[in-house]
């Protein structure tokens, strides 16, 4: 057959320029790649890999319990502290930002940088001008939006460290906080100059703007679906939007301890939304609120302002929180206080069940792994502090 001569000599004749890989190559490379990240400390030890996904498959499942214990620490610079961070969705990283512009990719295991990235071996780390006091990943883990002190956004890939888009001013003044919608497709930013936007990834341009609050935003993240908004701000108040039209659908002011005077508006650090509990999906009014404001007292409401349960700090003297994260499945909510101890509430029953020192001076923020019992708290005494049971 003159087609099948004509193949195998042209067979031949590539032969020699054509290299051949046994078939088990891809097993042992995948075997390779997995001893590398076990030695890097990527992937837990004695664990079962799921290689399809790419993750420990039975790394997900660690059953909730507060920290007892400081560690690992990071130390920032005699001139630095960390002013964000977020850790990676995928639970790979964590990532700081620095009053300095400096944006950090860190192992948590060991409180070192993150060598196996090669811009950070390298020195080419992701940066801006001004501080950095905003950040948040993408749902997938492959995007990082940083924010400034400038009210400049920026999009990074985390594998290689390059900026994919830029928003030079995504706010007039700081941005103090980002979230990412469920899609990915829109960046959330809160901001000093008294408002929250919308800004989509494709367009690079800024979509929509949540004006009302009178003083500065300092959260704001969507609702579980998508179609509201939640504002928090040192005004006083907390605002429920509607994400699409941008109209104010319900204006919060949370209610001050028996204490405190109740003609002031305190000013709300923080308002997220309460992980649901197991088999609560349809949640009748889009779930709950955890709302932390300048007094010793975090409140968990519902979108109208109802307060449904308080935790308290029982101190009046610098026992107002500061800062506030509930943890993953919900079972617990930490916040730290002006006497830099985290407070440990049982999210079931309410009660405080464990204080732990975590910082020689103030506490600027909590953030907590997305499945292991691993809490970051982070100082302006230029600490990071890892806390685990």
């Amino acid at each position: 057959d003159p087609k099948e001569k004509k193949r195998s000599s042209i067979a031949q004749a590539i032969s020699k320029y054509v290299q051949v890989a046994p078939p088990s190559r891809l097993l042992s490379l995948v075997g390779q790649a997995m001893k590398w990240q076990q030695h890097a400390g990527i992937l837990p030890p004695n664990t079962r890999i799921d290689v399809f996904r790419g993750v420990a498959a039975d790394a997900i499942e660690e059953s909730e319990q507060c920290p007892t214990q400081i560690a690992k620490t990071v130390k920032f610079g005699t001139k630095s502290h960390p002013e964000c961070a977020t850790f990676s969705p995928d639970g790979q990283y964590c990532v700081s930002g620095s009053v300095d512009g400096f944006v950090e990719v860190w192992d948590y295991q060991t409180a070192m940088l993150r060598k196996d990235l090669s811009y950070q071996e390298e020195g080419a780390f992701m940066m801006h001008e001004k501080a950095v006091i905003g950040i948040a990943f993408s749902k997938d883990s492959e995007l990082l939006a940083t924010g400034a002190q400038d009210g400049q956004l920026k999009i990074w890939r985390v594998a290689t460290g390059q900026c994919v888009r830029r928003y030079e001013k995504a706010h007039n003044e700081g941005i103090t906080f980002i979230s990412w919608s469920k899609d990915s497709s829109q960046i959330l930013t809160a901001s000093f100059d008294y408002t929250a936007r919308a800004h989509g990834l494709k367009s690079g341009k800024t979509l929509k703007e949540y004006r009302g609050h009178t003083s500065y935003v300092n959260t704001a993240v969507y609702s579980r679906d998508g179609g509201r908004v939640i504002t928090a701000s040192s005004d006083g108040h907390v605002i429920i939007w509607d994400s699409r039209t941008t109209e104010q659908m319900h204006t919060i002011v949370p209610p001050p301890p028996p204490h405190m005077p109740s003609t002031i508006h305190y000013a709300v650090n923080a308002a997220f939304m309460a992980p649901a509990a197991p088999g609560q999906s349809g949640n009748e009014d889009e779930g709950l609120i955890y709302v932390c404001s300048r007094t010793n007292t975090v409140q968990l409401m519902n979108m109208q302002g109802q307060v449904i349960k308080s935790f308290t700090s029982g101190k009046r003297d610098k026992g107002d929180f500061v800062a506030m994260t509930p943890s993953p499945k919900g079972d617990w909510l930490y916040a730290a206080a002006e006497d830099n101890k985290l407070y440990c509430f049982s999210t079931q029953s309410g009660a405080l069940e464990q204080t732990l020192q975590v910082a020689e001076k103030e506490v600027i923020g909590l953030v907590h792994h997305p499945s292991r019992n691993v809490l970051a708290a982070y100082s302006s005494d230029g600490t990071m502090a890892f806390l685990k049971p």
